[in-house]
C-alpha cells in the first residue's frame, strides 16, 4: 500500500504558484521536496512571498514514520511561531498536532496529484474552530 510518504517522496522537486493567505492576502508559494535517507522521508522547505518581496512564511518540515508508534508524521519548522511542531496522519492528507479545545491547533494539508501540489495550513485558537487560514496550489516548475 502506498503510504503519504511513498507519494512525497516520488514528487520530489520544486512547485511554484499562487497562494492566499487570511492575514496578509496573495502571495507566491515555493515548495522545493527532496527525498531524505533514501526515501525514508521528505524534506519540505517552503517560502511565501508577498507582491512586494516580503517573505511572509518561511518554513522547513520533515516528513517521516515516527520510530515508536509507526504513524506518518510532519515535524515543522518556521519562523513565525519560532520553533517547532510535530503534527501526526490524521487521514490521507491531512496532519494536526491534537491540541485540540485546550490549546493552539495546528493542522496542516498535503495533497499531490499529478504535477500539483497543495499545501494549506488551518489553526484555532484554544476553544476556536479550525479554521484555513493559508493555502496555495502549486505547479511543478522544474
Amino acid at each position: 500500500m502506498e503510504t503519504i510518504i511513498d507519494k512525497v517522496v516520488a514528487a520530489a522537486g520544486r512547485y511554484e504558484g499562487p497562494g492566499e493567505s487570511a492575514e496578509s492576502g496573495p502571495f507566491t508559494g515555493v515548495v522545493d521536496v527532496r527525498s531524505v535517507l533514501d526515501g525514508m522521508g521528505a524534506e519540505l522547505t517552503y517560502t511565501a512571498t508577498a507582491p512586494d518581496g516580503k517573505v511572509l512564511h518561511s518554513e522547513h518540515t520533515l516528513l517521516g514514520f515516527d520510530m515508536w508508534s509507526g504513524e506518518a508524521t510532519l515535524y515543522v519548522m518556521c519562523a513565525e511561531l519560532r520553533g517547532m511542531g510535530e503534527l501526526r496522519q490524521t487521514n490521507e492528507t491531512t496532519f494536526n498536532n491534537g491540541r485540540g479545545e485546550n490549546g493552539f491547533e495546528l493542522q496542516i494539508e498535503l495533497i499531490i496529484m499529478g504535477a500539483q501540489l497543495t499545501y494549506a495550513w488551518w489553526w484555532g485558537r484554544p476553544g476556536d474552530d479550525l479554521i484555513q487560514q493559508s493555502s496555495a496550489t502549486l505547479l511543478r516548475s522544474d
